[in-house]
């Protein structure tokens, strides 16, 4: 990302980081793709979720009713993956701590247990990865939960991606919808990206049917050109050289996270960067369409920045109300 000036080394930089997993599987090499966007001497927890091995094979339930042998395997295997996870980065001379979450034990869903866990260590940034839905019935780590209750970004990594070695992060693709919120974004993003790292900002115009029935094809592309206007202008203030893209769903059963996808693997993306709110907003508490979705079964990387944690970040770096850049779309887009 030629022309930023000190991006880890930036106040916003990520500086306190959570890395989660269940099982220990990929701990190490998710905590090292984490720490690649992480500010000059981090501070780095390292996260184990026993689940409750009842509700993982249910078969347990009939052939072995008393899974508590089951139970204490896994919390020992954890507290063995953990400590090896942790004397490895510490060798690296990384400020390194652990912590086992017993979820069966507390009586709380995994993704709560970890949002709290998150807050209370006051992380800046919970790094997790869990497998592909088609083998969510063997893990209880729903990234899409976890981006609703934890009150900092959110890096997810699929297991796929950590099988063999650390992810790399050469290209990210960061997803702008013309808000002010997105905008905001995108300033609280650009100090964590890499600096050698090639960046492009994209825009999808979501085509839906109910719009294309009545508003110009014109006018939704002249909004998608005025959103990259306005991240042009963000990119200039920060000095970074990137990419603008306009991206267009197909057809009415294509919407905007079938586009985003379409585009990482296109584009061979590493990672995928987005607020956690969309363009369709549902519930203060849950994710944006736009962002759950993305958060299911991706093609690389995906970091999602909720609202409230932007703003907070932003108020501590500049003084005085944030000036937006560019304008605010009409309604018919929201």
């Amino acid at each position: 990302m030629a022309g930023s000036q000190g991006a880890t080394d930036a106040p916003r930089a990520f500086s306190r980081i959570a890395v989660a997993c269940e099982r220990g599987s990929g701990l190490l090499m998710l905590a090292r793709f984490a720490l690649m966007f992480a500010a000059n001497n981090p501070a780095v927890r390292l996260i184990d979720i026993v689940s409750n091995p009842a509700s993982l094979f249910p078969t347990l339930m009939l052939s072995y009713p008393d899974w508590s042998e089951a139970h204490r395997a896994m919390t020992h295997a954890a507290s063995t993956m953990l400590r090896q996870a942790s004397a490895e980065l510490a060798r690296a001379g990384i400020d390194v701590d652990t912590q086992l979450l017993d979820s069966p034990a507390l009586h709380i869903d995994t993704a709560v247990v970890l949002g709290r866990a998150a807050t209370c260590w006051q992380a800046d940034l919970v790094a997790i990865s869990s497998p592909s839905r088609k083998h969510h019935w063997a893990c209880h780590f729903n990234p899409e939960e976890v981006a609703a209750s934890t009150h900092c970004p959110v890096l997810y990594v699929p297991n796929s991606q950590l099988s063999t070695e650390i992810p790399r992060r050469a290209r990210v693709l960061i997803l702008v919808d013309g808000r002010h919120a997105s905008l905001q974004m995108l300033r609280a993003a650009l100090p964590s990206v890499p600096a050698d790292a090639e960046l492009k900002v994209a825009y999808v115009i979501d085509g839906l049917f109910h719009l294309r029935t009545w508003c110009p094809r014109d006018l939704l592309r002249r909004l998608g050109e005025r959103a990259l206007e306005a991240a042009a202008g963000v990119l200039r203030e920060h000095g970074v050289d990137a990419r603008t893209t306009l991206l267009e769903t197909q057809g009415e059963l294509d919407d905007v996270p079938d586009a985003i996808s379409r585009e990482a693997k296109q584009w061979k993306a590493d990672v995928i960067v987005m607020g956690l709110r969309s363009r369709h907003a549902l519930s203060e508490t849950l994710p944006g369409r736009v962002a759950s979705r993305a958060l299911r079964d991706p093609p690389c990387a995906v970091i999602v920045y909720p609202p409230a944690w932007v703003a907070e970040k932003l108020a501590q770096t500049i003084d005085g109300p944030m000036v937006a850049t560019g304008m605010e779309p009409p309604p018919i887009i929201l």
